[in-house]
């Protein structure tokens, strides 16, 4: 049988969609491979979020139908789910074009058993499918538990419902991914007990706005985590993408009293500009207001917070960035992403007025990045010195990885931060580290927070440790572990 290879652009949400898609494939002997110099078909997963991705996914396809040397070639996601024509019309070399979630319409194309139009000049060659789209609504999210995962083994992203309810007038993703379709209660606790049969023990629940969660259903987010509460071996559930405004502060704080529910939520703002909220249609007002925040904080004191803005909207002047900056100093958010506005063909600010140049909403960035860089900082220094589970990710045992991983950086900026002890390798580049743990206490949430790095010792992938936190940046941590057990305790 042949083997696929996949890779994944955009989202956590798409790397859900790619391991599903992988998994059909399993489920028909076809093995995922790592390498994509072994596998016979290639798969990419694309995004069409923004002009910039969309322009990523467009470089990839190229790079891939040069490369491709007589593999099959399937595109498929959010942007080929709108623009299927254009990448049949323009890259002859792709095999199969699909959309968003058409998982075993895609298995079955690059098994050859959906017919194509043919080029008569091709003979017998691969069948280069006609665009396989439809209503993103009817995507099957179903059978995940078995899917191959692209994360470590011992974590995963769990995908809670697809499409959003919501029309932000600067966001594609109800035009791309249709309305909020919620998954049940009973399918998603299937999933993840049979995730955690494989050694999972930590799953971040993603989706468009996980706050809305079972409207459509008439089930709950509580009802959900509460269920996921119940998973024996389950040590950590996650939760991202929940709109504050939407979301009470005492639903929260009743999630976070859910024993496996670690103290981090992520809580996308977007902005603090009442005005830009308006004219963005975010919720706002008081369920995103600086005593919003200090509620959940007083409820927990350890909680970790973190959120998104959007600089550079339309209309947007400089006394809504300070109000944006005077937000951030109140509220000191623990992560903060920040994103430039793209005009978004079809969405309502698309021929707004008064756009902001790009250069201006460079230098917006910039200060609102700088001033979170001394706010985060300020949150991990008060770590200093105090021990935390860490959930050790990976091991790093060679210069080569070190690397390539970025890590010789992070050990750089970590000597040369804050610490109550200075004990970070930094000699012979860096090889004094080495084998190096790689991993997280419950502050960093999986491939979009900083990391927790420590002397490995005989620690594995997938085990807790108790480390103490001995030098900080705004991103990362470097610790020593206190526990003589490096091994992963079951529940």
């Amino acid at each position: 049988m042949p083997k696929v290879w996949c890779t994944t652009l955009g989202c956590d949400k798409n790397l859900v969609d790619s391991e599903a898609l992988l998994g059909r494939f399993a489920g028909r002997g076809v093995e995922f491979c790592a390498d994509p110099g072994g596998a016979d078909i290639w798969v990419l997963n694309t995004c069409g979020f923004i002009e910039a991705a969309r322009s990523d996914s467009l470089d990839a396809v190229r790079e891939l139908v040069e490369a491709k040397d007589g593999r099959i070639l399937a595109v498929c996601g959010c942007w080929s789910q709108e623009h299927g024509d254009m990448i049949r019309e323009r890259f002859p070399g792709v095999d199969v074009v699909a959309g968003v979630g058409m998982f075993d319409e895609v298995v079955a194309a690059c098994l050859g058993q959906t017919p194509g139009p043919r080029d008569p000049e091709d003979g017998d060659a691969f069948p280069r499918a006609a665009p396989i789209v439809t209503d993103p609504m009817s995507a099957p999210y179903t059978g995940l538990e078995d899917r191959p995962l692209l994360t470590p083994g011992h974590v995963a992203f769990v995908k809670i419902g697809e499409g959003c309810n919501f029309s932000c007038s600067f966001c594609r993703i109800p035009l791309i991914r249709g309305r909020q379709k919620s998954r049940s209660v009973a399918e998603i606790g299937a999933e993840v007990s049979g995730l955690v049969e494989r050694g999972v023990t930590e799953v971040q629940l993603v989706s468009q706005n996980t706050s809305d969660y079972g409207r459509d259903t008439g089930e709950g987010l509580l009802d959900l985590v509460a269920a996921l509460d119940r998973v024996a071996g389950l040590r950590r559930i996650r939760l991202f993408y929940l709109y504050p405004g939407v979301v009470t502060a005492d639903d929260l704080m009743r999630l976070l009293d859910v024993p496996k529910v670690v103290p981090y939520l992520d809580l996308p703002v977007q902005h603090a500009s009442p005005r830009l909220l308006k004219a963005m249609r975010r919720p706002g007002g008081e369920r995103s207001s600086p005593d919003f925040f200090r509620r959940l904080r007083a409820h927990r004191p350890d909680l970790v917070l973190r959120s998104t803005a959007l600089l550079g909207f339309p209309g947007e002047e400089e006394e809504d960035v300070a109000l944006l900056a005077d937000f951030l100093a109140e509220v000191e958010f623990d992560h903060l992403g920040t994103y430039r506005y793209s005009p978004e063909p079809g969405t309502d600010s698309w021929d707004m007025p008064d756009r902001v140049p790009a250069e201006v909403i460079l230098d917006r960035e910039a200060v609102i990045q700088g001033l979170q860089e001394d706010i985060s900082l300020g949150r991990q220094e008060r770590r200093l010195g105090k021990s935390f589970e860490v959930l050790i990710d990976r091991v790093v045992t060679s210069p080569q990885d070190l690397a390539d991983d970025g890590l010789e950086a992070v050990l750089v900026s970590l000597g040369e931060g804050a610490g109550t002890v200075q004990d970070v390798p930094v000699a012979d580049g860096h090889r004094d580290a080495l084998p190096l743990a790689v991993g997280r206490s419950y502050h960093f949430g999986y491939d979009v927070d900083g990391v927790v790095l420590m002397p490995a010792g005989n620690v594995r992938p997938g085990s807790y440790v108790q480390a103490r936190f001995t030098a900080v940046t705004a991103a990362d941590v470097w610790a020593r572990p206190t526990s003589a057990s490096a091994q992963a305790r079951r529940l």
